[in-house]
């Protein structure tokens, strides 16, 4: 079964001054006043009503009436002007789709025809009507070619309230729509044909029925839910419009837009009762007649059609699913429709049923089986409940089964974090209160702006702690909503409790106005306010505190709420390639999706102490700015990321180090439940009784150089501190042994008095020491070779000793494997802590990045003087990715009190050229010149020997 959306100027036609869109998408303006053209409008004339128009090809002929078709193929090659069709275009455009899988093509033999032409029929002078025939070496034959037309153009041609016709010949086809003077479906076949007009007939109406096949039918296993007499699906629900909603008023005959959006089933599928054809009158007593349609349609022209053929076409979708059903598992049985639609009629003169009914917008109807067997009725109940019908019941003799309002065939389901919603049209009476002006909507491709129905339905959850009735017009029954307005908000409820001790009052933020009707928004605002039209589509939302909950209105304030907007929303809006708006009032935020971000203060005194209106105004834009590109520090949990924080610190006398919480539980868990780490901590080896002296040297060296010094500590403080970091010794990076380090040598270098001297801005800079290609660069300015605490404590941390004095092997005193320092990675810590300005990490790969992690962490997070980071790469995409996910984690899990509001502007650029590899000869000039620019190193290379 084919159904294509046929484009909206297909059902507009009679709006004759309006430009009319063809399939191509292509507009082209109609000739409205035919005698304007003088003696040529008789030749114009439309023979058969098939609303086509006329329309000037000089300067158009080479436009695309569709795809494949242009102007110049389908009109007279002897007159400037021709008649045309959309919805015909379309017939004709999607059946060469349909040819071309096969490689096989079609064309227009004959098009438009005047009558001065002598068509070879006189439809062709409708512009509705075309004489089509297949390519050179098309493998299709004529038949198939008929089959292809009936699948394709039926469905397009009752969109239009038309029906086909089919003049079948040898070698070509004439195909038709159908005139409003003309009565049902034509099909014809002229003599050469492959069939007889009988034949032809019989086989065309077999066409139509298979072209209301369904494509795909769910399963629905032998013990899927089956209803008893009397029994509702969904359960406990009694009433139909509880589940799929109340008409909003009957659709009549006479309500001509209404009930042109309705369909009428064409084919044979399906049994119809049709029990009101015999009356005097259907519809009204002054219509004076009723159409008998139990075998088949009399036709598609809005008198023509039969009352119970007619349903809205969520119903078709769901009847042509069951027939199937019906027709697979019981041989010779088909689905048979009572009632659909209803419309008065001779026998009743109010309908069938009472007022209200859903039947009265044909969004009901009742069925049984053409074998009239009621044992199987449940099993059909289990059908409508598989192919998901709205409702169904068991009446005892019957199914009643309703279906919600939705737009089109098939429903269009739009998503919510909480609900799924299906886009719906309003009645015709009611559309122009949700009517979008044009330029609501021209720009908006990202962003669809769907009608949804809240009947019945304000109590649904479309969020967390949040309803479709929190966010509609209360006077409307139809509303607009973005899920990405709902998403803000969840996001907005959630910043604003995320935090919240245990006991502490949740705090709700109340949506005060969400979506409004056209007509309505001018009871709030005036075109010049920049909430004009922005409720109308669905994306914007007035929230606020919730009444009593706002305990310190100093403190939950518009203010605090444009910020978590700003923080949590536009990066939502910027993923769908939108700005936000924010707007301060009195007790309330507003917040928008628009094209552009915009913030805006109505009321000043909402603003803080000493804010003015341009400084909110920046701080929101560097705020958004900040948010998209993820760098705000939020943590996931508040309690957890301050109880685990761990915050360096610069050099001072005051300073004292303090275990982390990790520490102090990994020390809690190893006395009460005995864990071991994975390496055991072990001070009593060889290596330690070996290095014992060696230890000892470099203390009375290190302390002998601080000793020349004033202390501000202490003495015995620090030399405490510099045993403990120096001559301890022992195994594994955690345990005991390591955390007992790890806190003396932490003491020690924040309270020596060798300094970093890296304060002044834009000269700090750091490279992985293992890539001494980058050192030269690195330290082009001031890295932390160049510090004097590092030139102190650097050579005993990579100082030798030999094992066995009579041989040559050396090894490090602190060696990774038997006695780890902690000394090099706090001496980055508070180096970077010392930074401010620009500072610069100069790296190779990856691996390098990672390395350094201690200190990109203190200059993107903690250290409030730093203004922008510069990370220079060898592999720019991979150490991107390693920065990034370091940031990802870095700001759910540190704490604000900590830290900067936002981590650092940074980026990752790739290396300068000529960095990473140097020639011999400029290594040994970097360091001669090192040497003679620092005291230390003189220093430094003389410890070496």
């Amino acid at each position: 079964m084919l159904l294509p959306k046929v484009w909206a100027a297909f059902v507009l036609l009679e709006t004759a001054h309006a430009a009319v869109e063809f399939p191509s998408g292509e507009t082209l303006e109609p000739i409205t006043d035919l005698s304007s053209l003088g003696a040529l409008a008789n030749q114009l004339q439309d023979p058969k009503n098939t609303g086509s128009q006329v329309y000037d090809s000089q300067g158009f002929e080479e436009t695309r009436l569709s795809l494949n078709f242009f102007v110049e193929d389908f009109k007279s090659p002897t007159s400037r002007y021709f008649r045309a069709h959309p919805a015909f275009m379309q017939c004709l455009q999607k059946t060469y789709n349909v040819l071309r899988r096969d490689d096989d093509t079609l064309e227009i033999a004959e098009g438009y025809r005047t009558a001065t032409d002598s068509p070879s029929d006189v439809y062709l002078q409708s512009g509705a009507a075309a004489v089509i025939i297949l390519g050179d070496d098309a493998t299709t034959t004529i038949q198939e070619l008929a089959a292809i037309v009936i699948e394709i153009c039926v469905p397009i041609f009752q969109e239009v309230q038309g029906d086909i016709g089919l003049v079948l010949h040898g070698d070509k086809l004439l195909v038709q729509l159908q005139g409003a003077d003309e009565t049902g479906p034509h099909f014809r076949a002229e003599s050469g044909a492959a069939m007889d007009t009988a034949t032809f007939e019989t086989w065309a109406w077999g066409q139509i029925d298979e072209t209301y096949e369904p494509i795909s039918i769910p399963e629905c296993p032998a013990d899927a839910e089956t209803l008893a007499s009397g029994e509702t699906y969904p359960a406990g629900v009694s009433a139909p419009e509880d589940a799929v909603g109340v008409i909003d008023y009957p659709v009549t005959r006479d309500k001509v837009e209404d009930f042109k959006r309705l369909v009428q089933y064409p084919a044979n599928n399906i049994v119809f009762e049709n029990e009101e054809r015999s009356g005097a009158w259907c519809g009204s007593a002054a219509r004076g007649r009723c159409v008998d349609c139990s075998t088949k349609i009399l036709g598609s022209t809005l008198d023509d059609r039969c009352a119970d053929r007619v349903m809205t076409k969520g119903m078709l979708f769901v009847l042509e699913k069951v027939q199937r059903m019906v027709q697979d598992e019981f041989a010779g049985v088909k689905l048979k429709v009572l009632e659909a639609w209803d419309e008065p009629h001779e026998g009743a003169t109010s309908g069938d049923h009472t007022a209200g009914s859903l039947h009265y917008e044909g969004r009901a109807a009742t069925l049984t089986l053409s074998d009239g067997d009621a044992s199987k009725l449940p099993r059909l109940a289990a059908f409508c409940i598989c192919v998901e019908a709205g409702f169904v019941e068991h009446k005892g003799d019957h199914i009643f089964i309703a279906e919600r309002k939705q737009e089109g065939f098939s429903p269009t389901f739009i998503d919510f974090p909480e609900a799924t919603l299906i886009e719906v049209t309003p009645p015709a009476e009611l559309e122009g209160n949700y009517t979008l002006e044009p330029e609501q909507y021209s720009n908006n491709d990202t962003m669809p702006m769907p009608l949804f129905d809240s009947d019945h339905r304000e109590h649904v959850e479309v969020g967390g702690n949040v309803t479709i009735g929190d966010f509609k017009d209360p006077a409307a029954r139809y509303f607009r909503l973005s899920p990405e307005l709902v998403e803000c908000y969840e996001a907005l409820e959630l910043r604003e409790n995320k935090w919240n001790k245990l006991g502490e009052m949740h705090r709700h933020i109340a949506v005060l106005e969400g979506y409004l009707t056209p007509e309505n928004q001018d009871d709030y605002f005036n075109m010049s306010d920049p909430r004009y039209d922005r409720h109308t589509l669905g994306w914007a939302m007035r929230v606020g505190y919730y009444g009593d909950q706002v305990d310190d209105p100093e403190k939950f304030s518009p203010v605090r709420l444009a910020r978590f907007a700003v923080i949590k929303c536009g990066p939502l809006f910027s993923g769908v390639k939108k700005g936000i708006g924010v707007g301060l009032y009195k007790n309330s935020t507003f917040v928008d999706i628009r094209e552009d971000a915009e913030f805006w203060v109505a009321e000043p005194d909402v603003l803080p102490v000493n804010v003015t209106v341009r400084d909110w105004e920046d701080e929101m834009a560097m705020l958004l700015e900040y948010a998209i590109e993820g760098r705000i520090i939020e943590p996931d949990s508040l309690e957890r990321a301050c109880l685990f924080s761990d915050p360096p610190a610069r050099q001072s006398a005051e300073f004292q180090h303090k275990h982390s919480e990790a520490v102090k539980r990994r020390r809690r868990r190893r006395q009460t439940e005995g864990a071991e780490d994975q390496c055991i901590p072990r001070s009593d080896t060889e290596f330690c009784n070996e290095t014992t002296p060696h230890r000892e040297t470099e203390i009375a060296h290190i302390w002998g150089e601080v000793k020349r010094k004033h202390l501000f500590r202490p003495e015995a403080d620090v030399k405490a501190a510099l045993d403990g970091c120096f001559g301890a010794c022992g195994t594994c990076l955690e345990g005991p042994i390591w955390e007992e380090k790890t806190e003396q040598c932490n003491n020690f270098l924040h309270w020596v008095n060798f300094q970093f001297l890296n304060e002044e801005p834009d000269v700090t800079n750091f490279w992985a020491r293992d890539n001494q290609d980058l050192k030269p660069q690195a330290c082009r300015d001031h890295c932390i070779v160049k510090a004097p605490l590092f030139s102190l404590v650097a050579p005993s941390i990579e100082e030798l000793y030999r094992p066995d004095p009579t041989k040559s092997v050396k090894e490090q005193i602190y060696s990774m494997a038997n006695n780890p320092s902690p000394v090099m990675e706090i001496l980055h810590i508070i180096y970077a802590a010392h930074a401010s300005g620009r500072v610069e990490f100069y790296v190779e790969d990856a691996a390098e990045m990672q390395s350094l992690r201690a200190p990109l962490k203190v200059v993107l997070v903690f250290n409030k003087n730093i203004t922008e980071v510069i990370i220079n790469a060898e592999d720019v995409e991979a150490v991107e990715g390693v920065v990034q996910n370091l940031v990802f984690e870095w700001t759910k899990a540190s704490c604000p009190d900590d830290t900067r509001d936002y981590i650092t502007p940074f980026s990752v650029v790739e290396m300068p050229a000529g960095i990473s590899k140097r020639s011999p000869e400029f290594e040994i000039r970097e360091q001669l010149l090192e040497r003679h620019r620092n005291w230390e190193q003189d220093w430094i290379g003389s410890s070496f020997g």
